[in-house]
């Protein structure tokens, strides 16, 4: 299963990366879905007809509340960092991520 995510920014998304064979954030494409196609779809011989060759701008929170997590004295909770991306030839597999399906919001007062 290939998971599109459309969003604004990297949020918290363990449980849908555990169900995904493939997992592409779309960064809100508005009307150029079809860029987003051109990379999901191969062309009638199998080969990719693009690759992709976007990266991270800012790290990808392996944890719920990742800014609780991190502070003086505290590892930062990132599951990827800024500059992270993959291409075709590159694909890697991830363990199994863990989930907090009790874990609803985070209240850190002036967290972004």
């Amino acid at each position: 299963m290939v998971t599109v995510f459309v969003a604004g920014r990297p949020l918290f998304v363990n449980d849908l990366l555990n169900l995904s064979d493939a997992f592409v954030a779309a960064w809100l494409p508005g009307t150029e879905g079809g860029g987003v196609a051109d990379v999901l779809f191969a062309s009638a011989d199998g080969t990719p007809r693009h690759d992709f060759r976007g990266t991270l701008a800012m790290p990808w929170p392996g944890v719920p509340c990742p800014y609780a997590a991190d502070g003086p004295g505290k590892p930062a909770a990132w599951l990827f960092t800024p500059g992270y991306g993959l291409r075709y030839a590159a694909a890697r597999e991830l363990k199994t991520l863990p989930t907090w399906p009790t874990v609803h919001a985070c209240a850190t007062p002036g967290a972004p």
